[in-house]
């Protein structure tokens, strides 16, 4: 080789140690920022999750009391009186009416044999709007479990569902 050759050599591997020197630098500052990048999305989808999560929990208690209702509004129309049942009151769904306070009552009942676990469950209404047909509206408080309660109200959600039936004799 000669002296000419050797120092081309000599400087195209300084130059080359230098550019791997500057890339270790450039890599190196960038660590913290991928890390940093990875943390903050790990807790975006743990978010994200969590709502899911407290949504889903909301949806399964209206659901819930969604069927209570309509328990509670089949046992009522299935509650006719006896005395305008036998005193030959009839309606257009047959012999037999339904009144306000048997609707409430057996709606009460059917409530009581539930196996709940809802909070602050109640009938907001019972009633017969034409004798035949039982509705009861309900309400409970939905309280999911993964939601900011300093951000919302602590009480929880209240939900309310109606259900509604009627009483049919076959004729």
């Amino acid at each position: 080789m000669t002296l000419v050759a050797h120092s081309r050599w000599h400087t195209m591997r300084e130059r080359v140690r230098l550019a791997a020197g500057r890339m270790c630098r450039v890599s190196g500052a960038e660590d913290g920022q991928t890390l940093l990048l990875g943390v903050g999305l790990i807790a975006v989808v743990l978010a994200l999750t969590l709502v899911v999560a407290s949504a889903t929990a909301i949806y399964l208690d209206l659901k819930t009391l969604t069927s209570l209702a309509d328990s509670a509004a089949a046992a009522a129309a299935d509650a006719v009186d006896e005395d305008s049942y036998f005193g030959g009151t009839t309606t257009q769904a047959g012999p037999g009416a339904l009144s306000d306070a048997g609707v409430q009552l057996a709606a009460s009942a059917d409530l009581v044999k539930q196996p709940v676990d809802l909070s602050d469950l109640r009938i907001l209404e019972a009633y017969s709007p034409d004798g035949a047909t039982a509705v009861v509206t309900l309400s409970a408080h939905s309280r999911p479990p993964f939601l900011p309660w300093g951000v919302i109200p602590a009480a929880g959600f209240t939900i309310t569902a109606t259900g509604t039936a009627r009483a049919t004799t076959g004729m």
